[in-house]
């Protein structure tokens, strides 16, 4: 099962962080082809990479996709 995300919530907890996509990639450990595709909204994204993104920005799962 895939989910899309709330793009405008990733980007606003990335710019208080300060991270880049690079940044977050690395972090979360996930490739930066599929950050940049997370942060962009394209395509839906596998739990595992939500799971990874929410919890390098600190944001319940829940509330990361929509």
């Amino acid at each position: 099962m895939n989910y899309k995300l709330n793009t405008e919530l990733i980007k606003s907890k990335m710019l208080q962080k300060c991270y880049s996509i690079t940044k977050l990639a690395s972090i979360s450990q996930i490739s930066k082809s599929t950050a940049a595709r997370a942060v962009n909204g394209q395509g839906t994204q596998r739990p595992q990479t939500i799971y990874k993104i929410s919890k390098c920005l600190n944001i319940d799962t829940k509330d990361i996709t929509l």
